[in-house]
């Protein structure tokens, strides 16, 4: 059991695809998902059971298929491309409708007119953004900004080019900060680079 914990993560995913070890898939789960839940939560628009339950379906596909998993990748990237499918497939089958409103700000600045610097308000207002974000751009956003993905390993997650990873966090990071040019400079510098 000692072993497990100081095997790296593809050596667990080699244990899972010979062995079916259900050692190597606790010590995974207990690596991940509080992340993944982290993940999920934002990318789910703050629903904790929903994102609970696809924390829970991810590991089972790991478990599933884990003869998909190629030793030659980092098992990190290979877990977050899963967990973004798993996303896509979500807002495909539950189709959102985009109402007009969706151009407009996610708040209105008269309800933060007291206290623009207000931290706590800030940061509503940018989970408020980062919701309003269709599903590419929204997805981007969170694995550079949130998750400290690289830009290339992003590419991955996503299968898309890395040209196309910077013009989504380049059209996700001016929507997001046009929502919180109310708020006070020094909360917004530097906040998002994309390079």
């Amino acid at each position: 059991m000692q072993d497990i914990k100081r095997q790296s993560d593809e050596e667990l995913m080699a244990l899972i695809k010979s062995h079916q070890s259900h050692f190597a898939l606790t010590e995974l789960h207990k690596r991940y998902s509080r992340k993944l839940l982290g993940y999920f939560i934002k990318m789910l628009n703050r629903d904790e059971h929903l994102a609970q339950d696809f924390v829970q379906e991810l590991f089972l596909k790991i478990w599933e298929k884990s003869q998909l998993f190629q030793e030659d990748k980092k098992f990190y990237t290979w877990l977050f491309t899963i967990a973004s499918n798993m996303c896509k497939t979500h807002y495909r089958n539950h189709y959102r409708v985009v109402s007009e409103d969706m151009t407009r700000p996610v708040f209105d600045r008269n309800v933060f007119q007291e206290n623009l610097t207000d931290k706590t308000h800030f940061e509503e207002a940018l989970k408020l953004g980062i919701d309003s974000l269709e599903l590419a751009h929204k997805t981007v956003f969170i694995l550079r900004y949130l998750e400290q993905f690289p830009l290339q390993e992003i590419a991955e997650i996503t299968e898309t080019p890395v040209g196309t990873v910077k013009s989504r966090l380049f059209y996700a990071t001016r929507k997001v900060a046009e929502n919180l040019k109310a708020f006070n400079p020094k909360y917004e510098e530097h906040l998002f680079k994309i390079s």
